[in-house]
């Protein structure tokens, strides 16, 4: 069994460069070994052990059995806002982009697949891209999301966060089938070039990090305005698909309206056809009475006042049959839908729906 994800996972990029989710294109450092290297398979599979399954206080995390692993993770989270502080330094440098994290996520059914080997990169950007993964609670506490466990089909979920201040808490995420599969997403992105360039190893580029703030470490303003970023373009989207979603059910309860007045409507509209084909007939009466006015005029038949004189009255009543008729479509839309905002466009379309499903 393989699950997919919406766009390929290898990307081709050009030779000895990384291109990032926003395009911008980094210059990478080839590993000293010129032997070619094997890239290990990081595709989503079927995984049975369901030991990143979380369910309820007992839950499974994954193991971290090196002390190493375990001292690098707690590395990275009492770090994690300070290189989120210094994103843009990170993006600029493919061996800061590419260094590793400790953290191992998975998913019940298909394990660590999709998962393996994180960046500081990679959780860079699935920050700047993922809603719900920087997150501030209604009392202004701000946290990152780190670690996904639970289950993708059933979005049952324990996942992790951290603070501010490098403590870490156990969460649930609503969205948590987007927030997996946008990680996945970006992760797989660079699944081969973890494997054939550089990297720095996540003291080196702290320390890196470090000297060039040459002492000053205020970051704070820097992360405060990526997290109001963050949440103004998550209410951007929200307010985009609530617009689509208003767009949807409107047209569903305009169809069903349609339908419950079929009858009324479809009268209406007969009557209303009757009108304009006789509204038509005598307009084109008309029209051809100017044409011929207006030859009578040029063949000196008769005057400039006498053709003026005669035309005004010709106008007149075209424009009386026009507004005529867009009186009768106003008034009878009205009658048939006193409370509602119909408009005869509307009409129109379900008469032409009703005449496409008799064909």
């Amino acid at each position: 069994m393989l699950i997919t994800v919406d766009e390929p996972i290898e990307n081709q990029f050009p030779e000895g460069k990384i291109v990032l989710m926003d395009g911008r294109v980094l210059a990478c450092h080839p590993l000293a070994n010129e032997v070619e290297v094997e890239v290990a398979d990081d595709s989503m599979k079927l995984d049975t052990t369901g030991q990143y399954l979380a369910v309820g206080k007992k839950s499974k995390l994954p193991n971290q059995t090196d002390e190493e692993e375990k001292w690098l993770e707690k590395l990275f989270l009492d770090n994690a806002f300070y290189l989120l502080g210094h994103r843009e330094r990170i993006l600029s440098d493919s061996r800061m982009f590419l260094t590793p994290v400790a953290v191992q996520s998975g998913l019940a059914y298909t394990g660590t697949g999709g998962f393996k080997n994180p960046t500081v990169g990679v959780y860079l950007e699935w920050w700047m891209t993922c809603d719900g993964v920087m997150r501030t609670s209604k009392d202004g506490e701000r946290s990152l999301i780190y670690r996904l466990a639970g289950s993708p089909l059933s979005g049952m979920n324990s996942c992790r966060e951290v603070l501010e201040n490098g403590l870490s808490r156990r969460v649930k995420l609503m969205s948590f089938r987007s927030c997996w599969h946008s990680f996945i997403k970006v992760n797989m992105r660079y699944t081969a070039a973890k494997h054939q360039y550089q990297c720095y190893s996540l003291q080196q580029l702290l320390d890196i990090l470090h000297s060039e703030d040459n002492g000053d470490s205020d970051f704070s303003q820097v992360v405060y305005t990526m997290f109001m970023q963050h949440e103004i373009d998550s209410l951007k989207k929200r307010v985009e698909q609530l617009n689509r979603d208003s767009k949807m059910w409107h047209g569903k309860y305009i169809e069903t309206l349609m339908k419950l007045y079929d009858k009324k409507i479809c009268k209406f509209y007969k009557e209303y056809k009757i009108i304009e084909s006789n509204s038509q007939t005598e307009i084109d009466d008309l029209r051809e009475q100017k044409r011929s006015l207006k030859a009578r005029l040029k063949g000196g038949e008769i005057d400039n006042q006498t053709y003026q004189r005669t035309l005004m009255p010709l106008n007149k009543r075209i424009k009386e049959l026009a507004l005529e008729l867009f009186q009768f479509k106003f008034t009878r839309v009205n009658e048939v839908f006193p409370d509602e905002y119909i408009s005869f466009d509307m009409i129109e379309q379900h008469i032409n729906n009703i005449k496409k499903k008799e064909i």
